[in-house]
């Protein structure tokens, strides 16, 4: 029985650390996004509006919907792998104790 609140305690710790990270990575991303266009201003180029087209899809609803969604998808993927990474790494570390 210690094990199953064990097993589900560290369930419950990596989905909060898993959900946390998800929502660190977007606002991360939001902030990227917004600073495009100073960093074209500071470097005399266009790139980060180039991108901020892109994303924008043409003004069209269901395009830009999708590549919301595309970006909130690979921020989970990335926090599911970082939240992974770091489980194993820590039980490595425990282990060579």
């Amino acid at each position: 029985m210690a094990q199953d609140e064990g097993s589900i305690r560290l369930t419950v710790i990596k989905t909060g650390a898993t959900i946390g990270l998800t929502a660190l990575l977007v606002f991360l991303l939001r902030w990227v996004l917004s600073v495009l266009p100073r960093f074209d201003t500071m470097t005399g180029g266009h790139t980060g509006g180039d991108v901020l087209r892109f994303l924008a899809s043409n003004g069209q609803a269901q395009a830009q919907q999708t590549v919301a969604v595309v970006m909130i998808v690979l921020c989970f993927v990335l926090a599911v792998l970082l939240v992974h990474g770091i489980e194993r790494l820590l039980r490595r570390r425990r282990a060579s104790r």
